[in-house]
């Protein structure tokens, strides 16, 4: 990824809505003899997983936390399904046929709106993730381009903090069932209007934490490029926050 393929990646950051070296084995001395302990007391350290490791083993343990997410939503949907056969069963006793037919329509949506605003996101912060795959790849190879690969490598274990947390939300909320509770006929549109506000809550919360992931990600890829700390970063984004606020 060239000096170009960081600003490509920059501005795909900027357009999403809401991303080594092998050791050779050390060999342990012993002080006291000619410098060089027996075969038998030598101790080798185990080597150091190269870059393309370490990148293989988290995209492994992603793949397995995700199909453990998968297998578990398959759980919920079938709970999710079962509720709906409930829910309809209450509806069918509704007088007001037309007022059963669209709490039963919006019931459907709000679980349908969840699973795939949630699978959206899961996209979007694997994407994320790949894209720090890379930066670090060229913070390891000693890039010229990154300008200090400590504060790089440090912004990049922010973001990717960032990812961890709202991948940790965005799994969760994914189990969530929306599933209209009714209290009554009556108070039908009450109780459907409760779900869809909390739906949209709680999406609300989840979305928040992955911009904070994004915007993470792009601090991490404008910290490598130009050699200032996450803390300057942050130090400067406040001067300008107040100085516009005083303007």
């Amino acid at each position: 990824m060239s000096k170009s393929s960081l600003a490509k990646v920059s501005a795909i950051l900027a357009g999403l809505s809401i991303f080594a070296f092998s050791i050779s084995p050390i060999i342990a001395v012993d002080s006291t003899s000619s410098g060089i302990a027996p075969v038998e007391n030598r101790k080798i350290l185990p080597l150091k997983p190269s870059g393309a490791n370490i990148v293989n083993e988290r995209r492994d343990a992603i793949e397995a936390k995700r199909e453990n997410i998968e297998s578990k939503i398959a759980v919920m949907k079938e709970k999710i399904a079962s509720r709906a056969a409930s829910l309809r069963t209450r509806l069918q006793e509704f007088k007001n046929k037309e007022k059963a037919e669209i709490a039963e329509r919006v019931n459907a949506n709000l679980n349908r709106v969840n699973q795939n605003q949630t699978e959206q996101m899961k996209k979007l912060l694997d994407r994320m993730s790949v894209i720090l795959d890379k930066l670090e790849a060229r913070v390891n190879k000693a890039e010229p381009d990154i300008k200090d690969p400590v504060a790089a490598g440090t912004a990049i274990a922010k973001a990717r903090a960032g990812i961890s947390t709202a991948s940790a939300a965005v799994s969760a909320q994914a189990l969530n069932d929306y599933t209209i509770t009714v209290t009554s006929e009556r108070r039908i549109a009450l109780d459907v209007k409760a779900q869809r506000n909390k739906l949209h809550t709680d999406l609300l919360s989840v979305r928040k934490l992955v911009i904070d992931a994004k915007q993470a990600v792009a601090q991490a890829i404008r910290v490598a490029k130009s050699g200032k700390t996450v803390s300057e970063f942050e130090s400067d984004s406040n001067k300008e926050g107040t100085n516009s606020g005083q303007q």
